[in-house]
């Protein structure tokens, strides 16, 4: 009979730790979005890294891209990082401080035009300069590779719900066949 109580105490506090387990997470967990402009300078694909010069700031940050990052154009459409040109004006809202930048969204900004005023008058020639950057629509390739990423995003979580599902349910068969 103690075993039983024993067993049964045990299999409770399992039951216990697998329910609030997600709730305490939630509650511990506290970040800081910053959120800073800057000049795309390139994009270190082997380290997942994008560089950005800011006037703030002599030296290039370093934000490290993850799976959760959103990288989207000012209308809020999705552009593919490999497509920034460098130049563009970029809005990273980011994670972390020193050399652990993470950013979780970049926004593509529209870069400002620039013309040199015309003079005329003789022997002078008329003449403007503009400067414009543009993100091209995604192709067909990239749209499927988001909606992969985004799936597989999906699939982990019903995984992990299922895993902790399955938990539950062992300990409720224990309890049950405890008494």
């Amino acid at each position: 009979m103690k075993m039983n109580i024993m067993k049964f105490g045990a299999a409770l506090l399992a039951v216990g730790i697998c329910i609030t387990a997600p709730e305490m997470r939630a509650q511990t967990t506290t970040t800081s979005v910053t959120t800073t402009k800057g000049a795309f300078t390139e994009f270190v694909s082997g380290s997942r890294t994008v560089v950005v010069k800011t006037e703030a700031n002599p030296a290039p940050l370093r934000y490290v891209i993850t799976k959760q990052t959103t990288v989207v154009d000012e209308a809020g459409m999705p552009v593919t990082i490999e497509r920034i040109t460098p130049g563009s004006p970029l809005a990273i809202d980011y994670t972390g401080t020193g050399d652990q930048l993470v950013a979780s969204r970049i926004v593509v900004q529209k870069p400002a035009t620039v013309a040199v005023p015309a003079t005329t008058g003789p022997g002078v020639t008329e003449h403007t300069t503009t400067t414009t950057t543009t993100t091209r629509p995604l192709t067909h390739d990239e749209k499927k590779a988001l909606k992969k990423e985004k799936e597989e995003r999906k699939e982990a979580l019903k995984e992990d719900i299922e895993k902790r599902q399955e938990a539950l349910e062992k300990a409720k068969d224990k309890l049950d066949d405890d008494d």
